[in-house]
């Protein structure tokens, strides 16, 4: 279970990560893509956070 919350993690600060610089850099979507992609990358950090220090490791 743990394993795949912190792949999850991963997963959400690549996507975040991805579209953000796709919306700088190719295309303009605007201030919508732009907080929704950030909103993915607060989502991955705060993953990896439980995962790392409120999560139990398994035994």
């Amino acid at each position: 279970m743990r394993e795949f919350v912190k792949l999850s993690g991963f997963i959400l600060l690549i996507i975040g990560t991805l579209g953000l610089l796709i919306n700088e850099f190719a295309f303009d979507w605007g201030r919508t893509a732009t907080v929704t992609f950030a909103i993915f990358n607060i989502a991955g950090l705060i993953t990896l956070a439980i995962t790392q220090w409120g999560m139990k490791k398994d035994i």
